[in-house]
């Protein structure tokens, strides 16, 4: 039951994390920027996709937040940083990320006697890795 409820809380990490990436995506004029927030979307999404399937083979409901609850938190996120520096975006987008690759630490060893999640865990684990490394590089060379 444990693991039914990791994988709950999963979900519910990455839809936000892909609700906070859309409002991004929304707001965005520039080209580079826009698709690199696309690309992370399509990554949580990616995640969120696996978290499903995977408590649907474990006959489990996906939990549902109702009133569009992620949209409407990733949506005044998004666009009350809007209104700040774009370093502030990337500094929200930076503590997600770690957010994530720490909860993903953990649950990968909670899961070694069930492989395929292990295994998807750590693949999931690196996209987040590379998504700090983007925030991160972004900060530098963002104004303060």
């Amino acid at each position: 039951m444990e693991l039914i409820l990791r994988l709950k809380e999963f979900y519910l990490l990455e839809i936000l994390q892909v609700e906070y990436y859309k409002a991004q995506v929304d707001s965005s004029l520039d080209s580079y920027i826009h698709n690199a927030y696309e690309r992370m979307v399509e990554h949580e999404q990616e995640h969120a996709n696996f978290f499903v399937q995977v408590l649907t083979q474990h006959n489990q409901n996906v939990p549902t937040i109702t009133g569009g609850l992620a949209r409407l938190a990733g949506y005044f996120l998004g666009e009350a940083l809007d209104f700040t520096s774009p370093a502030n975006r990337y500094k929200v987008g930076m503590a997600l990320e770690w957010k994530a690759i720490e909860m993903h630490r953990a649950f990968i060893l909670e899961t070694w006697k069930y492989p395929d999640i292990c295994k998807k865990l750590w693949h999931n684990m690196m996209d987040e890795e590379f998504h700090l490394l983007w925030f991160k590089d972004q900060m530098r060379h963002s104004p303060a």
